[in-house]
């Protein structure tokens, strides 16, 4: 990724998703991810599970002479294999409902839209509320209204792939 660079925290991703060592290594890679949401997913499973891994434990303590991406990596590569392409749409969802939420912060949420699609490698699914693409529907006469179907449209994306990582969430997402 060459472009987006945020500090999601671990809340907002777990409240969303079911999150692995490998989703967080991608996160940490990619510079999407607080960079302390590893500790938390450690604390997280010590409090959870009987028997937590001595790997996770030296996470979790926050042991600043092991270097977090160096745990994270061990604890993913004793995770189960997950096709990557699963991970960055896992992601690709993350950002996508980060950057809405926080389109107040930006002065042009759909300029951020446009570099999430790039660095994500131009998703079909996102092509829908890209500025740039051909316009799906009638001309609504202003860019103004245009760029609220592009918001709307973005909105429904995040809601309807909430469905798809967390259905507990029912159609209205967060």
């Amino acid at each position: 990724m060459d472009i987006v660079r945020l500090c999601i925290p671990f809340g907002f991703i777990c409240d969303r998703v079911h999150v692995s060592w490998r989703d967080l290594r991608f996160g940490l890679v990619n510079e999407l991810l607080d960079p302390q949401a590893p500790v938390e997913l450690g604390l997280k499973q010590i409090a959870e599970l009987a028997h937590p891994s001595a790997t996770v434990v030296d996470l979790a303590g926050g042991d600043k002479n092991k270097p977090v991406l160096e745990l994270v990596e061990k604890l993913a590569d004793s995770e189960p294999q997950q096709p990557d392409e699963k991970i960055r749409d896992k992601w690709l969802y993350l950002v996508l409902a980060w950057i809405y939420e926080h389109q107040g912060e930006c002065s042009d949420p759909l300029q951020r839209v446009e570099e999430v699609y790039a660095d994500f490698g131009y998703p079909e699914q996102v092509a829908k509320f890209v500025r740039y693409m051909p316009m799906e529907g009638a001309d609504l006469g202003s860019r103004e209204a245009n760029e609220q179907r592009l918001l709307e449209r973005w909105k429904r994306y995040i809601d309807e792939t909430a469905l798809k990582y967390a259905p507990w969430l029912g159609a209205t997402g967060r």
